[in-house]
């Protein structure tokens, strides 16, 4: 799956907002109206190496320049919808230390498989979990080029 960046702002979020917001106020997407998502560019292609359920939203697991983060999908335009085969689902259990901020995880075998690989990659920016991380990326550009 492929995406395109078309905001990086809080304030492109705000419309996505269940109520009015006071312009610092952090809400659903745990970001103000001046929140910025600078790991981000407009107009950059990104390919989709998961997508993570929060309790509030959904996020586009990607990196720019080496930096892995999980971004409000609202931020993206679906290029190419195509999934991986190889992906996999998996329901956070609520004795998870990431519940119930994280409510599900969808994305390649090791993200999905490993119940700390989300606190791994995003928290603690582990360097193994990075190079899974990586290597499945390279996996999955070669699945698309096909």
């Amino acid at each position: 799956m492929k995406v395109r960046c078309v905001y990086n702002t809080g304030e492109a979020l705000r419309v996505y907002e269940n109520s009015p917001q006071k312009k610092n106020e952090f809400r659903r997407f745990g970001s103000s109206e001046n929140s910025q998502f600078n790991e981000i560019t407009i107009g950059k292609e990104y390919l989709v190496m998961g997508i993570i359920v929060f309790e509030t939203y959904q996020a586009y697991l990607i990196d720019d320049q080496g930096f892995i983060s999980a971004c409000p999908c609202q931020l993206f335009e679906v290029v190419n919808g195509e999934i991986n085969t190889n992906w996999f689902f998996r329901i956070i259990d609520k004795d998870e230390d990431i519940y119930p901020f994280v409510q599900a995880i969808f994305g390649y075998p090791e993200l999905c498989f490993n119940k700390k690989s989300y606190v791994n990659l995003i928290v603690e920016k582990d360097e193994e979990s990075q190079r899974i991380y990586f290597r499945c990326k390279i996996e999955q550009e070669k699945e698309l080029a096909k």
